[in-house]
Parts: structure tokens; C-alpha cells; sequence
């Protein structure tokens, strides 16, 4: 399900966003493209998401582009941003405002900028 002015840019040939079932996206949110955004089942991304897999420019000896693979009943809080070459596993929960710039182990509560670890085993409905 996807709310009023969610944007989804495809900035590249090949460039792939994948949205798995059931899964709703919040007004606002923006998901951006070089390479591959995927987001798993039953996830609930909140408004004002921004998620980005390349930084759109390129610093001399880093890579500007990498996969995100968000797995599945992810719950990412509002005004949160997903950067390049992240992966958020199974049931992980990202308070609203977070800037995740690492992997977020599954069933883990992550907050803050740039987003640390608050809690772990956590369970949503």
C-alpha cells in the first residue's frame, strides 16, 4: 500500500526497487536507486522515510553506490534515513529520526545519528 507522494527514482540503467507483500509505505517517504532497494513482507515505513542507495556523487577511492536489503516486518519510524549498503534484518524496529548508516541485526531497536543499538529482541505488531 503506498500513501500520497511516496516517490520511488530509478537513477541508473538496471536500477532495481522491489517491495515485498503487504508491505505500506507512508506519505512523503522517497526511495532512491542506483543500484537495488529491497524491502521484505509485512513492513510498515513510516512518512518522511528517506532511502537511498548511492550518495549521487562519488569521493575519489570510495564506492558512491550499494544495495540496501531491508528483510521482513521492518518497521522504520518517521523522518528516518536509510543510507547505502545497509541491511536491516527480520523484525528490526528504526526509531523515527534515525540516520542508519550500518546493518541492523534482526529483532534489534536501533535509534539516534548516526543509529546505535538501544535494544535487542524486540517483537511488533
Amino acid at each position: 500500500m503506498l500513501y500520497d507522494r511516496v516517490n520511488f527514482y530509478l537513477d541508473a540503467s538496471g536500477a532495481e526497487i522491489v517491495i515485498g507483500d503487504r508491505t505500506y509505505i507512508n506519505r512523503r517517504t522517497e526511495i532512491m536507486s542506483k543500484s537495488l532497494v529491497k524491502i521484505g513482507n509485512d513492513c510498515a515505513i513510516s512518512w518522511d522515510v528517506v532511502i537511498s542507495d548511492t550518495d549521487y556523487h562519488e569521493i575519489e577511492g570510495s564506492v558512491s553506490t550499494k544495495p540496501i536489503v531491508i528483510g521482513d516486518k521492518v518497521w522504520i519510524g518517521c523522518k528516518s534515513t536509510i543510507l547505502k549498503g545497509v541491511t536491516i534484518g527480520n523484525g528490526a524496529v528504526v526509531a523515527a529520526g534515525s540516520v542508519v548508516t550500518k546493518d541492523v541485526e534482526p529483532y534489534t531497536l536501533v535509534a539516534g545519528i548516526p543509529a546505535k543499538v538501544i535494544h535487542k529482541d524486540v517483537r511488533w505488531n
